[in-house]
């Protein structure tokens, strides 16, 4: 396990964290330098410079959090820490996130990750509209067949046909072939 230090004004709190984390196989030290992650209070003075400061000397990170609500955990992660809890969680709960924070993991509790990911841009983009003829392009442009190909077997100019595909990539969000296969093929396209 980790080494683990806890940075909170409240010495009782910390003497109890630091049991909970003992008694999962972590070892609490005194100070953030000595210790592998750190877990910080952020209603502390200066908490964020703080946060900053320990994320950039590479320091796992968990924020302990005494407002719940999906800013407060956003505003902590915008920081760069690994984890957040709310201050008042079970020491057992702080233990788990701490563990899948130098796992690599974030644990965010789920109203918490739902209002994340609704902020974030593009989460859940609508299908562009494809034809028929446009998913057969794409399907052809996978297996390899060059766009002179493709124009000859659709009946177009190779100039129109490189105008269309241009559009189609366009709708697609991708700037050539290659990102094109690729979103035809998350999107399900090549399978048709």
């Amino acid at each position: 396990m980790a080494s683990v230090a806890i940075v909170d004004s409240a010495a009782s709190y910390r003497a109890g964290l630091a049991a909970a984390l003992a008694a999962a196989r972590h070892s609490p030290v005194a100070e953030a330098d000595l210790a592998e992650a750190v877990v910080v209070t952020v209603h502390m003075p200066d908490a964020c410079h703080l946060l900053d400061t320990l994320v950039e000397e590479g320091k796992v990170v968990v924020a302990l959090l005494p407002d719940p609500s999906p800013a407060s955990h956003a505003h902590a992660l915008s920081h760069g820490v690994a984890g957040t809890a709310e201050w008042e969680a079970d020491p057992a709960e702080i233990v788990r996130i701490v563990t899948d924070a130098i796992a690599g993991w974030c644990r965010l509790p789920g109203p918490v990750a739902t209002a994340l990911a609704s902020e974030w841009p593009g989460a859940h983009l609508p299908r562009p509209d494809v034809t028929s003829d446009e998913v057969s392009w794409l399907v052809d442009l996978a297996a390899g067949k060059t766009v002179s190909r493709l124009a000859d077997d659709s009946g177009f100019s190779e100039r129109a046909m490189f105008r269309r595909l241009h559009e189609l990539y366009t709708r697609l969000g991708v700037n050539g072939r290659a990102e094109a296969i690729l979103a035809a093929e998350r999107l399900g396209l090549l399978d048709a």
